[in-house]
């Protein structure tokens, strides 16, 4: 069967807050992902989010479920991580992180990129950061697990739940020291719990169940670098409203009653969007503001170093087999508001092809912690002519519309972080690859290729690594994207 996680994310990650997304589908891609192939003859289509097969009717143009895409198992391409890979720390840094794997430190910032200072004091070494994702074996005989492996080659992805069920969604705290996750040990009773890093066997700690949240899954979570978990609210087909858990008086707390996608700007302040208000910013306890000049922003990344925020704007939309999508450009503007944002990356400029044209959008965004870049992804698709024929993502060697053209490809692109302007050209990070994130070090990218975990070098300038990509996970584990940021990749805080 062919595997279609990548490009189910693309489109997952798109979806507005007011109107809500259940579990089952955005799209046909994300049929594929979670019911297989249809019957012969027929084709998946999206209803009312539910997974319906339909007769396939005769057409010059190709259907999305025939392409083959960025999902296919990299198990079956040539991987560039199958070689020696890029150990973290053997690699010389001309700043003050000189101290390599397993020497002696007193604080990360005397180990290089990549790593982090830990152990007992006295004993301290630099070890590698760890990683954590949404993953589940490839044989597809369990649940999805929350896991995190070491940014290193060799290292063993581990699960962070010992219980029994699904776990999801893992999210750093502020040092790195735990990671909170959802916990679903009975199906449909989620449990947001947090452990200690490492691990010590017996140890957690419950936080708040999801019926004591008032929610039926925890959202768009973020931790780092509050003290509190927000999370957005789930109920039926809505996804809008933000609570928070507050550590110091173990309760949940409403930062919103609507909105999404929360990005946290210090420890009882965070900004957020919602439908028809573009961003918007609350502390705790208190009102929300407007953030000026955001009007139609959505999914918010704040930068705490030089105080601009990253998010997506819709210029439009298209049809993807169940209804109209947005398609999004990506800009910068500063938390404050001003009167006018930077913009970053836009829609590409129609490339004409057989049966109709060749387009691009942004989705998938994030900062490189000091400002200075950013990585997202353009995700390519066929528009083909008239108004009756669905649009086609482009995947691996791209549907037979789209040709010779990968997709989606992450990138990243110099920031003037006094400015949040474009500075250079965006450098491609990897094709038919999704869901970047950089390292807190600023000096690593991870990202989802065919469904692995991989990360690569980005040098002291801002400039990408010759040296090749390493996998960080084995073909038995698939490493899951298709509830886009939830699924995004999450560096350990050094």
């Amino acid at each position: 069967m062919t595997k279609r996680v990548v490009l189910g994310a693309l489109v997952s990650a798109l979806m507005m807050v007011a109107t809500g997304c259940t579990e089952e589908c955005v799209d046909q891609i994300d049929c594929l992902n979670e019911k297989g192939e249809p019957g012969e003859g027929k084709r998946w289509v999206c209803v009312d989010n539910k997974c319906q097969e339909q007769d396939i009717t005769p057409t010059p143009i190709p259907d999305a479920g025939t392409q083959t895409d960025a999902g296919t198992d990299a198990g079956t391409q040539t991987d560039a991580g199958t070689d020696a890979g890029t150990d973290a720390g053997t690699e010389t840094d001309a700043g003050t992180m000189t101290v390599g794997k397993d020497g002696p430190c007193t604080d990360s910032i005397n180990c290089m990129g990549g790593l982090r200072c830990e152990g007992a004091t006295g004993s301290k070494t630099c070890q590698p950061l760890h990683i954590a994702v949404t993953a589940s074996v490839s044989s597809g005989a369990g649940p999805i697990e929350a896991v995190a492996v070491r940014a290193e080659a060799g290292a063993e992805p581990f699960e962070l739940s010992e219980a029994a069920g699904a776990s999801r969604f893992p999210r750093w705290n502020k040092d790195g020291s735990a990671v909170a996750f959802v916990q679903e040990a009975t199906a449909g009773s989620p449990v947001l719990v947090s452990r200690t890093i490492p691990l010590a066997t017996g140890q957690k700690t419950d936080l708040t169940t999801a019926t004591a949240a008032g929610t039926e899954d925890f959202r768009h979570m973020e931790w780092e670098p509050s003290s509190s978990v927000a999370w957005t609210k789930k109920t039926g087909t809505s996804v809008t409203g933000i609570s928070v858990f507050d550590s110091l008086s173990a309760t949940v707390q409403s930062a919103s009653p609507n909105g999404g996608f929360p990005s946290w700007k210090d420890d009882q302040s965070l900004f957020y969007s919602a439908a028809g208000s573009g961003l918007l910013s609350v502390t705790l306890g208190g009102p929300s503001s407007d953030v000026g000049g955001s009007s139609g922003g959505e999914q918010p990344r704040y930068n705490r170093v030089t105080d601009f925020l990253l998010y997506l704007a819709s210029t439009g939309s298209t049809n993807f087999a169940d209804g109209s999508q947005s398609l999004y450009k990506l800009l910068t503007l500063p938390a404050a508001g001003a009167a006018s944002s930077n913009e970053i990356a836009t829609v590409s400029t129609p490339t004409a092809v057989t049966g109709g044209e060749l387009k691009s959008f942004i989705t998938a965004h994030d900062w490189a912690p000091d400002g200075t870049y950013v990585a997202y992804v353009r995700a390519y698709y066929f528009d083909p002519d008239g108004d009756t024929a669905p649009s086609i993502i482009c995947g691996n060697t791209g549907a037979e519309a789209c040709g010779a053209q990968a997709g989606p490809n992450v990138y990243l692109q110099r920031i003037e972080p006094t400015t949040g302007q474009v500075s250079g050209s965006p450098v491609l990070v990897s094709e038919n690859a999704t869901l970047p994130s950089v390292s807190p070090d600023g000096r690593y990218v991870a990202y989802i290729q065919g469904q692995r975990l991989y990360v690569r070098g980005i040098n002291a300038d801002g400039t990408l690594s010759g040296d090749p990509a390493t996998v960080l996970t084995p073909t038995t584990l698939r490493v899951q994207t298709g509830l886009g940021n939830d699924h995004r990749p999450r560096w350990q805080p050094r």
